[in-house]
């Protein structure tokens, strides 16, 4: 996994995944042993073992690329687009009284601009995949005065420290 300054991103694309697999099979069926193939393919040796396993039950055809498990998103490209420009506007935009989104108020806006039911505990991954991360809001007194607190902590703050 890499950092790309926004999320954890595999090494690998699935496809390069598959091509590594595949090569890593003709060294297997050319007589290199495990470890070596391994080394050469900077991969874990377990991963090597169950590749040979598969290579011997299934053929080159059991080390193809899978179809990714778990059910497909209930919410088009277009709807999920959609759903981020929503968020993105704010909760108060949307017509709650405060501008903090929960799950449960996600779950409600996706039911009524896209009639799709989704449970509030399983939003989570679907936020996330979107690029969206849990987030918890600052807590600050409604009455807070920024300024007065600036200006103290430039006036007061040294003086207080210095004692």
């Amino acid at each position: 996994m890499k950092w790309d300054g926004k999320k954890w991103r595999p090494k690998f694309t699935r496809k390069e995944q598959e091509r590594r697999r595949l090569t890593a099979a003709e060294d297997l069926l050319a007589g290199m042993n495990q470890l070596e193939v391994s080394r050469k393919y900077d991969v874990n040796p377990s991963s090597v073992c169950r590749w040979n396993q598969r290579l011997k039950k299934q053929g080159k055809e059991g080390l193809r690329q899978r179809k990714p498990p778990g059910n497909p998103c209930k919410l088009s490209k277009e709807q999920q687009t959609d759903l981020r420009k929503i968020l993105l506007d704010g909760a108060a935009a949307y017509g709650y009284t405060t501008d903090i989104w929960t799950l449960q108020r996600v779950a409600e806006v996706i039911k009524e601009e896209f009639d799709v039911a989704y449970h509030f505990r399983s939003l989570s991954d679907v936020l996330h995949r979107m690029g969206f991360s849990p987030q918890k809001p600052k807590r600050k007194a409604a009455e807070r005065d920024e300024v007065a607190v600036s200006t103290w902590l430039a006036d007061h703050w040294t003086t207080a420290q210095k004692n």
